[in-house]
């Protein structure tokens, strides 16, 4: 090859590695090895990979306001780095990446065998956190597809610590055993700064105060969701978990104010958040007994984000109070047909668990329609 194909080449890498930092940015870039097969694992590489992968996929998929999103699993690379390998120049291709700012979040877990006994060392490194490092060992009766999801997990946790926390919390939602989403939630905070305005911990607060409705502890709800606030004045999924605790405590009064400001002062951009805004404020108004403009929030939460049963349901019950049976029935016809998958879905906001009481002494009451069941909490 002459000085110009040589050069010329070299533009060409050069470029397509660009391109590979900017395109690739956010994923985390993972790697499974197996133990050599043996009488007690005959389980193939492949299988493990996948394993992995699907562990760490549905951890990045949990819907989350935070954006961008926090981790995105993969372990395609770029053009560039392809051409590199096969040309036997990674070496080179990796330092022009790291020039170039593409440091991509790493992901490894090596299956061995120690005294006839499987551990897996799971090691990476991401742009918050620096590198990690931890041996586990799986749990007695526990399958090796199980136990390589949990190194997953737990690698998660350390590149995304708020993600696998919103992940954790949907999962235990069923059994609400919250002790390692807590457990996560006050490592995560303690590797914070310690400034009093920290957006991070505004989130992983207001989690905390999602798993104290849980527990039908609306008092400790209004604490973290105060904390979250304190931590950032600006979080509008604490300032809406805020009002939900306080309509929850009875407070209607002061869950409505709250809910008139936000949508006055600083009305959420997501139409999602803001039509969350209008239903809360009409929860608190239905406890104020004042179902006319109950109905009239309920309106425009529902043009904003026409497709939320939960809505379309807490409208029936605005209408109930009216008087207008018929329009209840239509409504509560709605609420069954409309789709769940957006704004259930997000794993910050108190209302995909809950149901918005609007009635005194009212116990923490599941959402009916993001949870096939409705569970009472006494």
């Amino acid at each position: 090859m002459d000085l110009t194909a040589l050069a010329a080449a070299l533009f060409v890498a050069f470029g397509l590695l660009g391109a590979d930092a900017v395109m690739n940015a956010d994923q985390v870039l993972v790697e499974v090895i197996a133990p050599p097969r043996s009488d007690r694992i005959s389980i193939d590489e492949a299988t493990l990979e996948v394993a992995f992968e699907d562990q760490l996929r549905g951890i990045a998929n949990t819907r989350s306001l935070v954006d961008p999103p926090e981790i995105r699993a993969s372990r395609k690379q770029g053009l560039g780095m392809a051409l590199a390998e096969a040309a036997h120049v990674q070496g080179v291709a990796h330092a022009l990446q790291y020039e170039l700012g593409y440091t991509p979040d790493r992901l490894r877990l090596a299956l061995f065998l120690q005294n006839g006994a499987l551990h897996g060392l799971v090691n990476g490194s991401g742009h918050g956190r620096g590198g990690f490092e931890q041996v586990l060992i799986p749990h007695d009766g526990e399958s090796v597809p199980t136990f390589v999801r949990r190194c997953a997990l737990w690698g998660a946790s350390q590149l995304a610590p708020y993600t696998a926390a919103l992940y954790l919390l949907q999962v235990h939602s069923r059994d609400r055993e919250f002790g390692d989403v807590l457990e996560l939630v006050e490592h995560a905070k303690a590797r914070l700064p310690p400034t009093p305005v920290n957006h991070q911990r505004s989130l992983f607060e207001n989690v905390r105060g999602i798993v104290a409705l849980f527990k039908n502890d609306a008092k400790a709800a209004q604490a973290a969701f105060a904390a979250a606030l304190s931590a950032d004045p600006t979080n509008p999924v604490a300032m809406l978990n805020m009002a939900f605790a306080e309509v929850q405590a009875d407070e209607y009064r002061r869950g409505a104010e709250r809910m008139e400001r936000l949508a006055r002062e600083a009305p959420p951009s997501n139409n999602v958040l803001l039509a969350t805004a209008y239903m809360t404020w009409a929860a608190a108004q239905m406890g104020l007994h004042d179902a006319a403009h109950a109905d009239r929030s309920l309106a425009k939460a529902l043009q904003l984000y026409p497709t939320s049963s939960t809505g379309y349901d807490l409208w029936a019950e605005a209408k109930e109070l009216l008087g207008d049976h018929a329009a209840a029935i239509e409504l509560r016809r709605k609420a069954l047909e409309a789709t769940s998958d957006t704004f259930e879905n997000y794993a910050e906001v108190a209302a995909l668990y809950f149901h918005l009481s609007w009635q005194n002494n009212q116990p923490v009451i599941r959402n009916k329609f993001a949870n096939p069941a409705v569970v009472t909490f006494h």
